[in-house]
């Protein structure tokens, strides 16, 4: 029998392809509670125990902002989690002394999270009814729709890979699997139709410090806000707030440039660009998700009281799609029909391709990948999704275990790309009966030869050291 055959993204064979992917269980969330607790008792026993967590008050230390203020402590930590391990909203745990450590982790977790920030926003652009396209939007970078948000969020994200790079570490395009939650960052990521409850979380997320306490709300509208973004988060843990994650990589990298180390570029233009992404998150995207929430979005039509209709209402502003689907077979979460499945994969296919030339670009400091990295995001994926999503079944945007830059070298790297563009035009090859009418079906073909071009072309020997334009502006 054909290998072929029995690939389930193949419309014709069974469904009997296996997964080795390891998943985050709620053990592995509370590792590095078990590791501090570890510490205390290594520490108790005489043991060495990093200086870190000590000099920086301990283990927990507050966020630079909030290291001053230790009257500030959390009340209720998440159930399960050490109370110095789980901070209060506003509050970033610091892990190392040395303020380079300290900067580039924060950045691996900003860049993580701007990723799952980003496709949680674009699934959930997807679920939006036709009717209400002036909310999902239509992809320019804006702070008035859904997908003027995401691209705003791929480009937050593509900054901190650019100072990632500049400081001599390697992009983060991954992301951890869904559901999952990360201490820094204590609320569930979830791919999940727009809703109520989940545009909570994100207004939540997005807001500036104090903008969702009730006790100093200034309006009355404003108050019944703040009333109503409680209500619907309920008594579960409160999302911390994206602005307080670069506050302390703002502080990281204020520290880092006062040590004067040589061996380091000059890192002060980076600050005002920290600046403008915690702006963009605190004004434009908290107000648009505050205003989607309240149903008062103009994209609403004047039509009142969205969020109370049922969902079957035709007016209700979402599709009911499910939560956390994946195109990887043998996982409970996996989409079943067979054409749907396969174009799934291929959606997972571009997502992967997306990210890799991403990942190329800022690497290489090369507008010109980062420019077929949005192609595919906007050509393929874009017709794939809106697809999936009519037919009920949501893009998956799993992820690829391999990583974005598996190999040692550039021109390995390439190759690799090279190996998933075939892969994906072969697929599309045998589902051209089932691809949208709007499918750019020469993409992959296109890609490849622009990439052959790139790669015959000398490359700078590392990229730029400031922030610079990387084309995902228009």
């Amino acid at each position: 029998m054909n290998a072929q055959d029995n690939d389930p993204r193949n419309p014709v064979g069974p469904n009997v392809r296996k997964t080795s992917r390891l998943r985050v269980t709620e053990e592995d969330t509370r590792h590095k509670s078990v590791s501090r607790r570890k510490l205390l008792r290594l520490a108790a026993q005489g043991a060495a125990v990093p200086v870190a967590y000590f000099m920086f008050g301990g283990l927990g230390a507050e966020a630079h902002a909030d290291v001053r203020n230790p009257a500030n402590s959390p009340e209720s930590p998440r159930k399960g989690a050490a109370p110095w391990v789980t901070p209060a909203p506003g509050r970033i745990v610091r892990d190392f002394s040395d303020p380079y450590l300290e900067l580039m982790r924060l950045l691996h977790e900003a860049a993580e999270i701007e990723h799952s920030l980003m496709i949680q926003y674009l699934y959930c652009a997807f679920s939006v009814k036709p009717i209400y396209q002036g909310v999902a939007g239509y992809g320019s970078p804006n702070t008035n729709d859904l997908l003027g948000v995401c691209v705003q969020e791929m480009q937050h994200l593509g900054k901190v890979n650019q100072f990632l790079v500049a400081l001599g570490a390697a992009p983060t395009l991954i992301r951890e699997d869904f559901p999952y939650e990360p201490q820094i960052y204590p609320f569930q990521f979830n791919l999940e139709p727009m809703s109520r409850a989940s545009l909570a979380k994100y207004t939540w997320t997005e807001a500036p410090l104090g903008a969702t306490d009730i006790r100093n709300a200034k309006t009355p509208a404003d108050r019944a806000f703040r009333i109503e973004l409680e209500r619907t988060l309920g008594n579960g843990a409160r999302p911390n707030y994206v602005g307080s994650l670069y506050d302390a990589v703002i502080a990281a990298a204020e520290e880092l440039i006062a040590t004067r180390d040589k061996s380091l570029p000059d890192l002060q233009p980076w600050i005002p660009a920290l600046h403008l992404i915690k702006q963009d998150g605190e004004i434009g995207h908290f107000q648009f998700f505050k205003r989607v929430f309240m149903g008062t979005h103009e994209g609403f039509g004047g039509r009142t009281n969205v969020w109370n209709r049922s969902v079957s209402d035709p007016h209700y502003p979402a599709r009911q799609l499910p939560m956390n689907p994946t195109a990887y077979v043998g996982h409970k979460k996996q989409i079943q029909e067979p054409n749907t499945l396969a174009l799934a994969w291929l959606g997972n296919l571009h997502y992967w391709i997306t990210l890799s030339l991403l990942s190329q670009g800022y690497s290489q400091g090369s507008r010109e990948h980062i420019g077929l990295a949005l192609g595919h995001m906007m050509g393929p994926f874009l017709s794939l999704a809106r697809k999936l999503a009519s037919a009920g079944a949501g893009m998956p945007f799993d992820p690829l275990s391999l990583g974005y830059t598996p190999c040692v070298s550039g021109e390995a790297n390439s190759r690799f790309v090279a190996r998933l563009l075939g892969e994906a035009d072969k697929l599309e090859k045998q589902l051209s009966a089932h691809l949208p009418s709007d499918f750019p079906a020469s993409c992959c073909r296109g890609t490849r030869a622009a990439q052959r071009r790139l790669d015959s072309v000398p490359r700078l020997a590392r990229a730029p050291t400031q922030p610079w334009d990387d084309g995902l502006a228009g």
